[in-house]
């Protein structure tokens, strides 16, 4: 004789969409905020997310559960698109006065001591010992501003 098990219920009958939408909605954009840096971003990958888990609502078993990851995935694809993006604006920047033009943006936004480094190091070819004299600092220093002016080089274009 098989065994038999009670039938189980699923969550989403016991849980209507519209209060799954109550319940979530602020935390799954907390999240997404987190995760994409941008608050209409944000609400529009957890807006995507809400649609799918409703086109789906009667075969869910675990509505938030689901939801959590459809806003997770959300955000991944967000970022692959932005590196995408990034990755065709860089091959887009062929001529010269744009690869200025960018650069001198991204320089912008580096604090003046490691600008000059930087501008000494890669603009005026010196070594990092005459930089060190230049800009009347120990040669660690001078390093660690290159370092660092770097490190903030690639956060501005990422």
């Amino acid at each position: 004789m098989p065994i038999a098990f009670p039938s189980t219920t699923r969550t989403s009958s016991l849980l209507t969409f519209d209060q799954l939408y109550q319940e979530r909605y602020q935390a799954m954009v907390r999240l997404a905020r987190y995760r994409v840096d941008t608050q209409a971003q944000a609400e529009d990958i957890v807006q995507d997310a809400f649609h799918q888990v409703w086109q789906r609502w009667d075969t869910l078993d675990q509505p938030r559960s689901y939801l959590r990851r459809t806003v997770i995935n959300g955000c991944h694809n967000e970022l692959r698109r932005r590196k995408v993006r990034r990755d065709n604006d860089h091959k887009l920047l062929d001529s010269d006065d744009t690869n200025e033009e960018y650069l001198t943006d991204v320089l912008a936004g580096i604090s003046e001591r490691r600008r000059l480094a930087l501008v000494l190091r890669y603009y005026g070819d010196r070594t990092l010992k005459e930089i060190a004299e230049l800009m009347n600092v120990p040669t660690g220093t001078a390093k660690s501003l290159l370092h660092r002016g770097l490190a903030d080089a690639r956060l501005a274009i990422n």
